[in-house]
């Protein structure tokens, strides 16, 4: 394959570079966006076809090409012609897996994204075993070697990858957030009969398949949180997706996974935000501390997390020590009784932390990269 596009301005250079987005096989619509990895998987999609690009959704749907706005289609996999595209972007390990297993792999202007990096051997804060991390970590190969460069969550995760496949174009992107949000409804809670103070945990619980040591983990931590805070006068709810069979429903409400448009009341009417360490060392970010944040929810965060630091910054919640149950339920406690201001923090969520901050930072990486940019362009 080979790709000559003109010299031309930014503008005009943006509208003529079409981009693929594949993440899973069985990705249908992008209406179906429950959990985190899909919500990020379309908005940075939707962000780049805001300054310009013409951007594909590679979904499983086999039917016609569909025009979802502006600069943005969804492509079925069994229309899909790799050759047409002059960057295509994975999303995770899977994003990768997809894209060779449906002949696209050897495209030779790949963008990856990872959240997770795996070591070749069993490394702290990496909660990836067996054989679920070797054939992440074999994927990952795959990403060093077909991609022309990679993007990362964290510091750790880009220098972990580094010292694994050497000196890659890495560049380091973290989760974005929302700058337009719906507006508020009807209070979740109080429809549940709710009455006390909420503090939500709202995010992913893993599950037996992936990562099992870390869903047992939270499972039991927040079940010792819950009664904590129960004994506070608050109520723990926890939503979206995973395996909840050691919650005890007496202490922990478990909704389930929430749509994406409905997830922000559960935000605006809860009164601290919580957000839980893998271990002593983690080395992925918590995306759920952007979305509490932009929702002006103070947050309770164990230290460990790596943008934790954020929260500080904002002066919008506290950092506590890995697994001090009791110094959560204080903290958790103090903001809900008193609450900070919002506003502020919400304006710097949507200045500096949106998605279409982040599709900035993926423009500048295409503009710099891709061998038809003129050196004055870039």
């Amino acid at each position: 394959m080979r790709f000559e596009l003109p010299m031309l301005s930014a503008p005009d250079l943006r509208n003529s570079i079409r981009i693929a987005f594949v993440y899973r096989r069985d990705n249908y619509s992008t209406l179906l966006t429950a959990g985190m990895s899909h919500l990020r998987f379309f908005r940075m999609a939707e962000a780049l076809a805001r300054r310009g690009y013409q951007v594909d959704i590679i979904i499983n749907r086999q039917r016609e090409i569909a025009v979802v706005s502006p600069n943005l289609r969804e492509v079925p996999f069994n229309l899909v012609r790799w050759d047409e595209y002059s960057v295509i972007k994975t999303v995770f390990h899977e994003g990768m897996r997809t894209l060779i297993k449906e002949g696209g792999g050897e495209h030779p202007f790949i963008i990856s994204k990872l959240g997770s990096v795996i070591a070749s051997s069993e490394h702290p804060g990496v909660h990836f075993h067996g054989d679920v991390r070797q054939d992440l970590f074999m994927l990952q190969c795959e990403v060093a070697k077909r991609s022309r460069a990679v993007t990362v969550l964290t510091q750790a995760s880009l220098e972990l990858f580094r010292s694994e496949h050497g000196d890659k174009q890495l560049f380091l992107i973290p989760t974005g957030v929302d700058a337009v949000i719906p507006e508020p409804g009807p209070n979740p809670y109080t429809r549940m009969g709710i009455s006390d103070p909420v503090a939500i945990f709202a995010g992913n619980l893993y599950d037996n398949t992936r990562q099992p040591e870390v869903n047992r983990i939270w499972q039991e931590r927040l079940n010792r949180l819950g009664r904590a805070l129960k004994a506070r006068r608050i109520q723990l709810v926890a939503m979206g997706v995973g395996l909840t069979n050691l919650l005890d429903p007496q202490i922990v409400l478990h909704v389930g996974a929430i749509e994406n448009n409905a997830y922000w009341d559960w935000q605006r009417y809860a009164a601290v935000g919580i957000v839980l360490a893998q271990g002593v060392v983690q080395h992925n970010e918590s995306s759920k501390i952007y979305y509490y944040l932009r929702t002006g929810l103070p947050v309770v965060c164990e230290s460990p997390v790596p943008n934790a630091g954020l929260i500080s910054r904002l002066g919008h919640g506290m950092l506590c020590a890995y697994d001090d149950t009791e110094e959560m339920a204080d903290q958790a406690a103090f903001y809900c009784h008193h609450p900070p201001d919002k506003h502020r923090v919400m304006q710097r969520m949507i200045a500096e932390h949106s998605w279409d901050q982040r599709a900035a930072m993926y423009d500048r990486l295409l503009l710099q990269t891709l061998p038809h940019v003129a050196p004055e362009e870039a």
